[in-house]
This record gives structure tokens, sequence and C-alpha cells, in this order.
């Protein structure tokens, strides 16, 4: 799409659009034309007016993150209109300086020409905006993360292209909004006829969604073919590791990708994948590699590699394991009506000036325990509060109410000095490495920060020191080992036993002594008078100077986190993300913790190095008695590393449960949507059973009565006495929301049938009648609003119900529709808070009631 920023180029090859239409018009509007052969134009070749033609056009994109996408100061319909203003309305001025500012000056007083408002609102409808009509002249930061990516898309669909390039278009998205922008794009595809070009990490993603695949790695792609020949046959070796990384139900232990992308400055020779090949040869570091087909005569499948198979069998460690061993303590961790607030107004000045004093409620009364040695995981879409239960709960930000008891000690009840003493048993992991490290500081320096303000490290007297010592070339009982009581302080200490690691080697006259771990050596050896060795006495120890002891400590956990202590000078820019985030839970582990928050720790990394930190924060539980609380959306990562599941919707404890239990019957409907909802890394698998929840998550402002999740359950309970199916009360339900919203624009849909609202209310009687009983409106104006408002009407007691609140709300009386809504249609979901009972799988729901 030439979108690549300076100094970034093209320097060969060519991109090459076939389109007979287009061909012929830009024949039409430019003399030279050397970029176009019969109906097919280079884009590579085409000038920079030529590619602002094409683009929004014929190609179009949706990027990766909607609120950096989007201008904040321009209403969502203006900027969907500028597309179609451009390219459809001969709004495209010359390529100057003056009307390149014109274009980025937001239009503040210009309107939107109304046959373009009228397209914008129908494209905006297209893709699933409730009420475009009513929401066009809405700004972006009045949209929630879903509705944002959906007027991308509306502005990349408004002309009807016959590409769109979805540049990771659900990674910034919950698995719940990640299924209804999918499904959009499906439907819009089929709907228009569009090609897609899939940009994403996300295999499930991948499989559900695309016909072919192209794999692609350090610059090249290595793959490609059919999605079935791609998950099914996996024919190039770096397909099949990365495959392999994926977690699933079976795998207790994941098989990550060994090494590092390469430099994309220095290139390895030959096959770019090699060194982190598991079945490289000779061959594959020489030459170029050719592309070899796979599959049957019939398959389009390619791969760049030498071997035209290779054994699998001897990979990982066949993939399925017997389980950890690990023993579930009593709880560490209590947490009892935890409530976090945020107010709106301020101050005294801001509530006298009128600013809304109503509170955020973040976290509105969770309970639960973790126990020790456990990892709970704390799942939700974005908003729930699940990272601000993390910080309330180790007192980041001070919880507005509630109990949090860590080891017997209620963490509420602390002052500043003691909390802080308590601090270095409880850390936190973050989710973005980068910006939770300073890039001013080096890794040694990051890890080493924890331990200066904690006066750290120190040995505890209840640890115990052991020596496992390994001889060779002379007599074990010859050589004497001593180990410092004070070694834990550099080690750590597992099970309450610090452990040295000593090889002693004798070759001749020459003693080689190795301590595997970062800690002092001291040694001396007794030799008879002809010289030979006769005793060695080794002496291993912590160090003597806390600079030393530091140093010392880090560089341990440099290894323990799987990272080289070459690396130790080494700042935050000059690693992979997988790397920094070592840094960061090496950061974490620096003061010995008991307990550890993990924040979405693996949300920003490439599936191998998920695999990797995953195994990582495994072996470090194993090692060293830690305890976790893992918040995370993705289910499939949770599913590996947790023992027990907490769901969270809009600031509640919405069901907990053993994990397996949870996945294998999810009591709550919400959680039943979440699973449904993950992306199968199978293209064969089938998704026809998936629950795609409507809407969006409530404002944790106003929060809905009862059951938080009644507003887009679709299992809410009807009443008794209401003699109607569930799909079509899920129906009634979001009509009586809109209708409490105010938010139908009856307006526009009486406009789209030839009516307007003044006509609706005094048709067959005065605008005074109408607007006093709604019994004069006509049936056409009603039968309008309804058809807007569901794909089929209601029938019997619904639909007479329903239709009498039309005419209400066709003659302006909101209040009065949605009270006579109210009287027939309300749920025992909205009457009454459901409440979390005890057990092994509570779950807040009045279905289980």
């Amino acid at each position: 799409m030439g979108l690549v920023d300076d100094p970034g180029e093209i320097v060969s090859g060519s991109v090459e659009l076939t389109d007979a239409r287009l061909a012929d018009e830009l024949r039409s509007r430019y003399d030279a034309t050397g970029f176009i052969s019969g109906d097919t134009i280079d884009l590579t070749a085409a000038p920079e007016e030529a590619l602002r033609f094409v683009r929004g056009r014929e190609v179009s994109m949706i990027f990766q993150d909607p609120m950096t996408s989007l201008n904040p100061s321009v209403t969502v319909g203006e900027q969907v209109a500028e597309s179609l203003r451009l390219h459809q309305y001969g709004g495209r001025r010359k390529d100057s300086w003056l009307n390149a500012v014109r274009e980025i000056i937001p239009k503040i007083s210009r309107d939107i020409d109304e046959e373009i408002r009228e397209e914008t609102i129908e494209v905006l409808e297209e893709v699933g905006i409730p009420e475009p009509g009513a929401r066009v002249d809405e700004y972006p930061h009045e949209f929630s993360g879903g509705m944002r990516q959906r007027v991308l898309i509306a502005i990349a669909l408004a002309c009807q292209p016959g590409l769109l390039v979805a540049d990771e278009p659900t990674t910034a998205l919950d698995v719940t909004i990640q299924a209804q922008i999918l499904d959009l794009i499906d439907d819009l595809q089929a709907e228009l006829g569009m090609s897609v070009l899939m940009i994403t990490h996300d295999l499930g993603v991948v499989a559900e969604t695309c016909d072919r695949v192209a794999v692609m790695y350090a610059g090249e792609i290595v793959e490609e073919g059919p999605v079935e020949e791609i998950f099914g046959n996996p024919s190039h070796p770096y397909t099949y590791t990365l495959l392999e990384s994926l977690p699933t139900e079976e795998k207790e232990r994941l098989t990550p990708i060994e090494g590092n992308v390469p430099d994309l400055i220095d290139m390895p020779t030959g096959c770019h994948f090699a060194p982190r090949c598991p079945w490289a040869t000779e061959e594959c570091t020489d030459g170029e590699i050719p592309y070899l087909q796979h599959g049957g005569e019939d398959i389009d499948h390619r791969s760049k590699c030498v071997m035209e198979s290779f054994d699998t069998d001897d990979y990982g460690d066949g993939a399925v394991s017997p389980g950890r061993s690990r023993s579930i303590g009593e709880p560490l961790v209590e947490i009892d009506g935890l409530r976090k607030y945020y107010e709106q107004a301020d101050s005294v000045l801001d509530r006298v000036l009128g600013a809304d004093d109503r509170s955020v409620k973040a976290v509105d009364g969770i309970d639960f325990t973790i126990n020790r040695g456990e990892t709970l995981g704390l799942v939700g879409e974005s908003g729930c509060g699940k990272s601000t239960a993390g910080r309330a709960l180790l007192h980041l930000t001070e919880p507005t109410d509630g109990r949090v008891v860590f080891a017997g000690t209620d963490l509420t009840d602390l002052d500043g000095s003691e909390l802080r003493k308590t601090r270095k048993d409880l850390q936190m992991i973050f989710q973005d490495p980068l910006s939770s490290l300073d890039p001013r500081q080096t890794v040694g320096q990051t890890i080493r920060e924890p331990l200066s303000i904690h006066d750290l490290p120190e040995s505890d007297p209840k640890v115990t020191t052991e020596a496992a010592v390994t001889v060779s070339g002379i007599a074990r009982d010859r050589v004497d080992v001593t180990v410092d009581n004070g070694i834990d302080a550099v080690v750590g200490s597992g099970d309450g036993v610090a452990t040295a690691h000593i090889d002693v080697t004798v070759t001749g006259d020459t003693v080689d002594v190795d301590v595997r771990e970062h800690l002092g050596v001291e040694g001396t050896v007794e030799r008879t008078d002809a010289g030979d060795i006769k005793r060695i006495s080794v002496k291993v120890s912590a160090g003597d100077s806390d600079r030393l002891r530091r140093q010392r400590r880090v560089r341990q956990l440099l290894e323990a986190v799987g990272l080289e202590v070459g690396q130790y000078d080494r700042y935050p820019h000059e690693l992979s993300g997988g790397q920094r985030q070592r840094v960061g839970i090496a950061r974490a582990l620096a003061v010995d913790p008991e307990f550890i928050v993990a924040d979405e720790p693996v949300s920003a990394l490439d599936v191998s190095v998920q695999a990797q930190i995953l195994n990582l924060m495994e072996d470090l539980q194993d090692r060293f008695d830690l305890t976790y609380l893992f918040i995370a959306h993705d289910l499939s990562v949770v599913r590996h590393i947790s023992d027990r599941v907490a769901v969270m919707y809009l600031g509640e404890i919405v069901e907990v449960a053993a994990t397996n239990e949870l996945f294998a019957d999810p009591q709550h409907p919400y959680t039943r949507a979440l699973l449904s909802a993950i992306p199968e890394p199978d293209p064969t698998a089938d998704t026809d059973d998936r629950v795609i929840l409507e809407g969006d998550v409530p404002s944790p402002i106003d929060p809905p009565s009862g059951c938080h999740f009644r507003t887009r359950c679709p299992s809410v309970i009807p009443p008794d006495d209401l003699d109607i199916e569930q799909e079509m009360y899920r129906a009634v339900m979001d009509y009586r929301q809109r209708v409490e919203r105010e938010a139908i624009d009856v307006e526009t849909i009486l406009e789209t049938a030839d009516t307007t609202p003044e006509q609706a209310a005094t048709d067959g009687g005065s605008a005074p009648t109408a607007q006093a009983t709604g019994d004069s409106v006509p049936l056409d104006a009603v039968e309008a609003v309804r058809n807007a408002q569901f794909d089929r009407p209601p029938e019997g007691r619904a639909g007479e119900v329903v239709d009498r609140s039309l005419k209400l709300v066709i003659g302006g009386q909101w209040e009065e529709a949605a009270e006579i809504l109210a009287e027939t249609f309300a749920s025992v979901c909205e009457r009454k808070d459901p409440t979390l009972s005890d057990g092994d799988h509570p779950a807040a729901c009045h279905l289980i009631d």
C-alpha cells in the first residue's frame, strides 16, 4: 500500500493489482502510465498520487489499535465520510502542502453533505454499530474498544474495496469481542465478495478465518498452502515448532522454540531458521534454499526447506507428561469484600462546579482465597477489574473497602513502614515489560534496585544448607566441603533448604573446583612430601560485603530466569520482548517473595516466547515454592498454568472452580460464553455452537441492577407468567435497554420509511392525543420501527406490549414506554442480586439457584 515510513523503501520486487476498470480509469487520469500493463497495475512503480487513488478505494486496511488510528477530535461519522468524499464524491484535491493542511484540520464548522451522511449511516449500520443515526456525530472516546474497531472496519469498507488488509485486527480485543469482529469480517467478506489478507500471530484466528496461510520468518515466506494442509501437515520445521508451542489441554509442559529471531541486519546464510532448527544439517547453512512442493498433485503447498520430511518423534518431551508434583497448602491470601472505587469528582471545587460525583466501581466486593503453592487464574474481559483487583490486593492502590489477609496478617491494618516490610513477600510482574523497566537502568541495576531498597540479600536462619558434591579423579572421602549458612541469600531456597552444587575434578596435579551457583569459593590443597594430593578443602560462601552478595544474587537470578550473565550491563532496548519479560520476572524474584501477582505477563509475546515464559514461571514456582495470582484474558494460557480459575465480570467474581472442572462444566452463562469464544487452532473444529455475546460491557459507573451480566446474557430468565422463547426474550430485553437509554433513532427510521415523527404523531388524530396515549400512531410507522429493532416480531402478549411501547417511543414518551416494558418483562435477574455460594464450584447465577 506504500505506507512504509522513511527510511524504509521497496528496493525490489513488484505488487501487482489486477482490475480492468481501475486500469482504464488510471489511464484516463495520468499521462505517464508505464506502471500499467493491460489490466494489471504495478503499485511499486505507481506515483504517489495514483497510490492515493487506490488506497481506500480498491485496497483498504484495518489497523491494530483503533485508538491510535482514529482522530480523537473528529466525529466517527466524519472519519467514515472522509473516505466516501475522497473516492466517490469527487472530493480529492491536488497534492499540495495547503491541501494537506486542509485535510488534517478537523472539519469543525462544515456539516457532512446529506447524501454522504446517509451513506455513512448505512456503512456504520452494516458493521453493527447500534443506532448509527444517533451515533454518527459522536467521538471515538464515546465508543467501547469493540465499537471503535467496528468504526475502523467501516472506514476501510466504506468504498467496498476489492482487498481488505487486516493487520492484527483483534489482538487488542478480548475473546468475546474478538469473536464478534471476526464474525463481522466473515459476513462482510461474503456479502461484498472481497479478498482479505489477515495478518496475525494468533494461530487460532488463522485456523478459523483463513483459506490459505503464508508463514513468515525473518523477512521471508517459509511455507504456504491451504489452511488445512498447514495445520494438518506442516512441512517446514518453523511451522511445526510454532504449532507445538501452543498450549493445549493435553500438554503439561510446553515446547518452545529455542533461541531468538536473528538480527535482520546480519542474517545467517542459507536457511534463516537453521540456527534454531532441531533438524538442521550442513546443507541448510549454505546457498539459496529451494521451495519444495508437498501434499497431493492438486494441492499448492510449498515449503522453503531442503528436507522433504523430518522426524518429529524425538522433538520436545512427548507433549503429554504425567503432571507436576506440587503440594497445595493452606490459604496464603484471603480476600474478603474487596472494593476499589474511583471518584470522578477529585475535589470539593469539582463538586461545586457540578462534576460527576458518581464512583467508578472498578472492583465491587470480591471474595476469594489463594492457597500456598497454588496458581489461581483470574479471567474476564478488559475493564472487568482484574488488574485493579491485583493492584488493590498488593496495596499498590489503596482499597476502598474490604480486607486482604496475607499469611495471617491483615494488610489493611498495617501502616506505611509495616506494609513496606511485608511487601517484599508480595511482588508483581507487569504486562508490558518495556514500559515497566527504566530505560536508563541496565539489567543489573534494575534487578539490584529492590535488593538495595529492602537491605537485601539476607539469610533466613530457618533455612538449612547442603552441598551436592560431584568428585572425579580423587576419592570422595579425601574432599572436605564446607558451605556457609548464608548462601540462601544468593541462591534462594526450596522446601527450606539452600543447595550448592560443587564439582571437584582432579587431573594429575591440577585441581579444578566449579560451583554452579554464583558463590564465593576458597580452596586449599594438602599434599604429601612427594607432592601428591592428600586432601582437598573447599569452602563456599555468599560473600563478605553487601555489594558482593547483591551482585552475586543478581547474576544468580539472571541464570534462574534463563538469561546470560553477559546481559548484566545491557539496557532494556537492547533486549527482545521475551528477554525483557524475563528481567521483570527476575526483579520480582529478587526479594525472595512468597506470592506474585502476574498481570497479563505473556499477552504481549508471540506464541513461542509465551511458551518459554510459561515454562519458566512453572519451574520457578516449583523451585522457590511460589504462589501466583495469574491475571489474563487468554483462556488457553490460563487453562495451562492455573490450578483454579476465578471468572470476573464488571467488578464481581461470578464463578470459581478447579481448572479442569471449569473448562469441562462451566456453570455461569458468562463463563460459557468466554470458553466458547476461544479461537481453536484447528481448521476442522466445529464452531457452530459458539456463543457470540452481543453488546459491550456496561459502564462500571452505573452497573445494571441485580446480575450485572443480565444485559448481555443469552440465558436471562423470563417472568414466570410470560410465555416467550429464550431467543425472543433476549431480543425484547435488548429493545428494553435501548428504550431506557433513549437510544432508538426514530427520526432516521421513519425518514427511511418515507414518513416523519411529526406525521406519525398527527396522522389520524391531533398531536396532543398522540403524545398522551400513542393510540393515534399509524401502524406503518410502528411496523417500520419494530422491523428496525427485531429480526422477527414478538407474538402474543409480548408482541402487544412491545407495540404499545413502540407507539409511545414514536410519540417521544420514553419513560412511559420503559415503564410498560418493565411491568411485563422484568426478570428476577434484574430484581435480585445473585450470590456466590460456598462450595468447590460456586457460581453467582439465578439459574443455579
